[in-house]
């Protein structure tokens, strides 16, 4: 009797896991039910059990034959790791994890037929047999993590997409070059909470989301003329960050937690809602559906494409859409890879207003990382510098021509684990939690294709860490968001960093 119930706890696992897979095969992107995995957990149970009492049945040439078939039957526990990884959107697929456990499962179940002798210390071989199945069970998932971390880059451009990105380049103007010193005229709090700052396109206004009252984290605007803090979203659901104003100033995309489960812990969508005064507290509406991370959004050209963070199944990509109708609602359609990440986390920090300069980063986003500017129409990619906070954005002048990114330098021990492992430590970094990952702020400022120029922030390096920067429309001021911890729990605030340039023409 106990080895039929020990074939039974074995096949547990093993059931869920199968009911996850089918439901991947039949193409349904929610998450299952509890009582659908129970369901499937106990028809796993039983299945293992009537295989291996039907084996015992017609192999009764040894006593211990059920002892020998229910240490076999151990191999079952491999399904474990392989079913939290699918719960939590990690490597492998289901599919792929099911079949390598049945197969295993089906050759040790052989060995176990056929095996004769007393099957004496049945506890410490079945412990034995469930330490090998866990081991088989994550050295899969670390060979698909590690297979997903090659291939990273910028896949090559379609040829329409080329086209129509020089095209709407040739209809942006060129601006002047903005001359400035690089040690600022003046430095104002003009709010003391708030992260993430966006500027709206005309310049007059700040966007940016801090903590309310209920605990979550909303989406305001600052009016920088009257000092006016209007909420966006309260009111609605789940924390809603990182704002992202269209270049028509017509709407604002953001990102929001409250469409997480219990099975999609990580699950992070995008939402829009319009950017006019009378929008305000109107609600969103959704734009992405997927049980895994979709954030750190910015707008393209046009005001009608989106650049994203994309991760699922141990796989992150930066992703561009353009926005449509349809189905009673907006959808983000002809979805395309604009830089893989492999298994390291990847964000766009910025899309330049000519669609030219896409500001990219991947790794362990708990530690400064190397930013990118990728040419989605060429694929050609170069360096703007280390030491960039990923959790902070980047920014453009009107033309694209001018950029500033924030710099940090490392604070946790986290940050040295390996970029390979960045999408097992995004959904920690990226939470709507306000902690403190990194030490100290710094700017950059220059064109899009080179490292450009430190700024000297005074008593703002040693505030805080960054939290984003938005550089003005004419580059000659910014917005810098700053969090750091105190006595008093964690502080933020947003700071106006006004540059001494002159007004002539060229650099």
């Amino acid at each position: 009797m106990l080895w039929r119930l020990w074939c039974f706890v074995a096949g547990l696992p093993l059931g869920a896991l199968a009911l996850v897979a089918a439901r991947q095969i039949a193409a349904r992107g929610e998450a299952p039910a509890v009582g659908e995995l129970e369901l499937g957990a106990v028809l796993g149970g039983l299945a293992l059990l009537f295989v291996a009492s039907l084996v015992a049945r017609y192999r009764d040439d040894d006593h211990d034959r059920g002892l020998h078939l229910s240490v076999s039957a151990s191999t079952a526990f491999a399904a474990a790791p392989a079913l939290l990884c699918a719960l939590a959107g990690l490597p492998p697929p289901p599919v792929v994890s099911l079949c390598v456990v049945l197969s295993v499962l089906g050759i040790s179940l052989l060995r176990g037929a056929w095996q004769r002798g007393p099957a004496g210390g049945f506890w410490r071989r079945a412990a034995v047999a469930v330490a090998w199945a866990a081991i088989a069970g994550i050295a899969l998932v670390s060979f698909e993590t590690v297979n997903a971390g090659f291939g990273v880059g910028v896949p090559e451009p379609a040829p329409a997409v080329r086209t129509a990105i020089f095209d709407f380049d040739a209809r942006v103007p060129t601006l002047a070059l903005p001359r400035c010193n690089p040690r600022p005229a003046a430095i104002d709090v003009v709010a003391d909470r708030g992260a993430h700052p966006r500027f709206s396109p005309d310049g007059s206004s700040v966007w940016f989301d801090a903590s309310t009252k209920t605990g979550t984290r909303q989406i305001h605007r600052l009016v920088l003329a009257q000092g006016s803090v209007q909420c966006w979203t309260c009111g609605e659901e789940g924390n809603n960050m990182r704002p992202a104003p269209s270049g028509n100033g017509a709407g604002v995309v953001f990102d929001t937690d409250r469409w997480e489960t219990w099975a999609a812990p990580f699950n992070t969508e995008l939402q829009l809602i319009g950017a006019g005064s009378e929008e305000a507290g109107s609600g969103s509406r959704r734009l992405t559906v997927s049980p895994g991370a979709d954030d750190h959004a910015v707008f393209g050209p046009g005001s009608s494409v989106l650049a994203w963070s994309r991760g699922g199944s141990g796989h992150y990509a930066v992703v561009s859409g353009a926005i449509r109708s349809g189905h009673g609602g907006l959808i983000l359609g002809g979805i395309r890879v604009l830089y893989d990440g492999g298994s390291s986390w990847t964000a766009p920090l910025a899309w330049s207003p000519d669609a030219r300069s896409l500001v990219v980063v991947h790794g362990n986003p708990l530690r400064p990382l190397g930013a990118y500017v990728v040419d989605p129409a060429t694929g050609s990619e170069s360096s703007s510098g280390d030491e960039v906070s990923g959790l902070a954005s980047a920014s453009f002048t009107a033309d694209g021509g001018w950029l500033a990114v924030a710099t940090t330098e490392r604070a946790t021990v986290a940050g040295l684990v390996s970029g390979r492992l960045g999408f097992l430590l995004a959904p920690l970094a990226t939470r709507g939690n306000a902690s403190v990952r990194f030490r100290g702020t710094g700017v950059r400022a220059g064109e899009p294709k080179g490292e450009g120029t430190s700024l000297e922030l005074g008593e703002v390096a040693g505030w805080g860490e960054p939290t984003g920067v938005a550089l003005a429309p004419d580059g000659r001021s910014f917005v810098l968001g700053q969090r750091r911890t105190t006595d008093r729990g964690v502080e933020e605030r947003l700071v106006r960093v006004t540059l001494e340039c002159s007004s002539s023409d060229g650099v």
